[in-house]
């Protein structure tokens, strides 16, 4: 797979966050971070996602050392500030070991959300990429793309009912393997929080008064 054009800034920043160590057993916790591992049925995913049935749902797949990917991370921590605590959205971040990131590594990049809600998770086979490559239908010609450095947004009425995980409503990705189109439109953070936006608005305008 190919690596995304990184940012050396985003080193930078993670050399300035708290690296706190993190065992890598299911439910493992360290003083600001929380973490599960999935299992090969993509629980407890499947289970979280369901459960929360209503909201807007935003799953991030990322490295936790990949440039791109924090940078994105840092991204969306804007726009998950700005949509404020109240907001009926709920966040998934899956960490994948792409290019090398470890269990050890996801507190500094959660640390770039900004935020104690977001549910994070980790898969050290990286089985859920490939997986989530078929989903996505990231198939760019030749290959399948494996799924990381994406960023989806599903509806309140989604549901996880099949093996696999459902299509999204919208996704974008930072992926030099996959064509920039209107199926594979490349990460513009504010592109995607107006698309964040106009759900979490539609959802007010369902839940508020008749």
């Amino acid at each position: 797979m190919q690596r995304p054009r990184f940012l050396p800034a985003m080193v930078a920043i993670m050399t300035t966050l708290p690296l706190t160590g993190c065992g890598q057993s299911q439910g493992a916790t360290t003083a600001h971070v929380r973490y599960t591992v999935l299992n090969t049925d993509g629980q407890p995913l499947r289970e979280d996602f369901n459960r929360n049935r209503g909201a807007v749902r935003l799953v991030f797949l990322v490295d936790p050392i990949c440039p791109g990917c924090l940078r994105g991370l840092a991204d969306m921590g804007d726009l998950l500030s700005k949509l404020g605590a109240g907001a009926p959205v709920k966040v998934y971040v899956v960490f994948e070991p792409v290019i090398g990131g470890r269990a050890k590594d996801i507190p500094a990049a959660a640390a770039l959300l900004r935020s104690s809600t977001s549910r994070l998770y980790w898969n050290p086979t990286g089985d859920f990429g490939r997986e989530m490559s078929h989903v996505l239908h990231y198939w760019n010609g030749h290959r399948w793309v494996y799924a990381w450095d994406t960023w989806l947004i599903y509806r309140p009425d989604a549901t996880w009912s099949d093996a696999t995980p459902p299509e999204p409503a919208f996704l974008m990705h930072q992926l030099g393997g996959l064509p920039h189109t209107k199926q594979f439109p490349h990460l513009d953070v504010d592109v995607f929080a107006a698309k964040v936006n106009a759900m979490v608005e539609a959802v007010g305008r369902r839940d508020g008064p008749q």
